[in-house]
């Protein structure tokens, strides 16, 4: 497979965006890091279109469109969609990758998008990532069947949860809180703690579908769970997600899966979830499989 790379402006490359989310994430996100990796393997690319596969369209969405009312700039999506335009050449074999809730939110034809946050847009599910937590130093002990930390608001399905579950004592769901971790830690918070004391990782979908929760359990070690009613979990034909993580579609679901939890699967599950974060999924790791699914489309 060759890949060609659309000449975009500088302007559709923003060097940075507004604020960082989360707020320990570094500057940084998937759409920089696949073209930082496919600049990385030359073997990969053609600087001529004409003898490529597929073109990837480079613009950095979400730093644009954060930087531009979020989306809700008419003129400024007005103007991005003519500079779009100019660049394709053939819509039918062009591709792009977009973290921004609801993607790159242009009509491009054809264009194949790449989404780790889509919610009534259609696209093909890549990981949502941040920058990896700091660790405690000390083991931390299995305490509670699940726990969540997170805002509340931005979709029913978390509310339900915190309905559910507010007076569990196995099932911890607490409110938004601050990401650094040692923020956490002088707060009595504990984010990171909780999770890692935890067997399963709930991982309620937003405002998108997916959650960076989900991902930040699997670094974690921890057995994740996916609430939602549409399963965002990337790659599924090339990755086995029944051995490193859970899903449910309702709280019905969830309480099932809760209730009869076994706690050595979700343990094994949690290990494998960690291996497969690290080998298959982090920056710079998850980018095959943009070729393996472009590969199936053809």
């Amino acid at each position: 497979m060759k890949i060609y790379i659309l000449k975009v402006p500088q302007f559709l490359q923003p060097s940075t965006q507004p604020f960082a989310y989360p707020s320990h994430n570094r500057d940084y996100g998937i759409e920089q890091d696949f073209l930082f990796w496919l600049n990385k393997h030359p073997s990969v690319t053609t600087n001529n279109p004409a003898d490529a596969n597929w073109h990837y369209l480079p613009v950095f969405w979400t730093r644009w469109h954060i930087s531009h009312q979020f989306g809700q700039d008419i003129e400024s999506l007005e103007f991005i969609q003519k500079e779009v335009n100019k660049v394709i050449i053939d819509d039918s074999k062009t591709f792009t990758i977009t973290q921004f809730d609801g993607g790159t939110l242009l009509q491009l034809g054809k264009t194949v998008e790449f989404t780790a946050a889509r919610t009534v847009n259609s696209g093909i599910d890549v990981p949502l990532l941040c920058s990896l937590h700091k660790r405690p130093l000390f083991a931390v002990q299995k305490k509670y069947i699940a726990s969540f930390n997170g805002s509340i608001w931005t979709h029913p399905l978390r509310e339900e949860l915190k309905n559910k579950y507010q007076n569990n004592k196995n099932i911890l769901v607490g409110g938004a809180l601050p990401t650094r971790f040692y923020i956490r830690w002088i707060q009595g918070f504990q984010y990171n703690i909780n999770t890692i004391a935890s067997y399963v990782a709930l991982a309620p979908r937003g405002t998108s579908c997916n959650s960076f929760r989900f991902f930040e359990a699997m670094q974690f070690g921890v057995a994740p769970l996916l609430l939602g009613d549409i399963d965002a979990r990337p790659f599924k034909n090339f990755i086995d997600w029944d051995s490193i993580s859970y899903f449910a579609s309702s709280i019905d679901a969830l309480d099932n899966i809760l209730r009869n939890l076994n706690k050595k699967e979700a343990l094994q599950k949690g290990k494998n979830a960690a291996k497969m974060f690290k080998s298959d999924l982090y920056y710079q790791q998850w980018c095959k499989y943009v070729l393996k699914e472009l590969d199936a489309i053809k």
